[in-house]
């Protein structure tokens, strides 16, 4: 309605006075983290001598199970990429948007992940910091992402009655379906997201041989790349298979994949926490960080 340059503009003050707030508030909140190297074997072999040496066994197993992640995250953005093509399309024809008699129009839908993030972040960061302190312990990385890939998969779920009450016909549209399904599923999606993507990318950072962890940081975040062009594909089907076709293949496929990262956790835990040349787990290391960043 008022043109592109003032969502650019928006954006761009937006993005200063995060800036501005981060510089200002980091000593404080954040106090030393980031400032030393978290890696605390560096110094036990030269730089140049380090990077010229082979990956040992064990740091390619790391690898391995980084990749195998990876290949689980290109499903979970995939189906979570939806939100800008399918669920926008079925949104527009066969949600019904009118609330209290105003139409809210369907760009706004775009606006209900960022508010779930911001309202629900600190609540899903304080119940991780919980579990680390009770008796049986947080949950491991591996198991919080199958829980995101569930929580996707549900999201797709909750779509399966109205698309039953709706049909995926656009010629010939009968009835709409609650604003509320649309909802919830935004909702299950954004936390999905939130035991998933931050895990994911604080996962990689710490046990990616240092010789390698830009690249395999890399590789994390192009498959996010990947994963929205199989999700273009994937919107694109829906003119033959239908929305129900689409929502029920997806949200099934993401339930099954949660399931088995759940059964592989303790698998891909144990490949990513192998002793190392000094003879301190990667676990260990970072907790030990950790506390005296505490």
């Amino acid at each position: 309605h008022f043109g592109f340059k003032w969502a650019f503009l928006a954006s761009s003050i937006g993005m200063i006075i995060g800036q501005v707030l981060f510089n200002s508030l980091s000593n404080r909140y954040l106090g030393n983290v980031g400032l030393q190297p978290t890696q605390l074997n560096v110094k036990e072999v030269p730089e140049k001598k380090n990077q010229k040496q082979p990956l040992t066994k064990k740091e390619k197993k790391r690898t391995l199970a980084i990749m195998i992640l990876a290949c689980f995250v290109v499903f979970f953005w995939a189906g979570f990429e939806q939100a800008g093509s399918s669920f926008t399309l079925y949104t527009k024809n066969f949600v019904d948007r009118e609330v209290f008699g105003y139409l809210v129009p369907v760009s706004w839908f775009q606006s209900l992940n960022p508010l779930f993030i911001v309202s629900f972040a600190p609540i899903i960061s304080i119940l991780w910091l919980k579990l680390s302190k009770s008796k049986t312990g947080d949950l491991k990385p591996i198991t919080k992402m199958g829980l995101g890939m569930i929580l996707l998969g549900v999201g797709f779920m909750i779509l399966i009655p109205a698309v039953l009450y709706t049909g995926s016909d656009e010629q010939n549209i009968v009835t709409k379906a609650h604003i509320a399904f649309i909802i919830l599923t935004y909702l299950l999606h954004t936390l999905g997201e939130l035991c998933l993507s931050p895990v994911g990318l604080s996962l990689v950072s710490k046990v990616a041989p240092l010789k390698i962890a830009s690249l395999l940081m890399g590789v994390w975040l192009s498959a996010i790349g990947i994963a929205n062009l199989i999700a273009g594909q994937l919107a694109a089907l829906t003119a033959s298979l239908g929305y129900m076709g689409i929502f029920l293949t997806i949200g099934g496929v993401a339930i099954a994949l949660g399931v088995i990262l759940l059964f592989a956790s303790r698998k891909l835990t144990s490949m990513m926490s192998e002793y190392d040349e000094v003879g301190m787990t990667k676990d260990t290391q970072y907790n030990t960080i950790g506390n005296v960043n505490n």
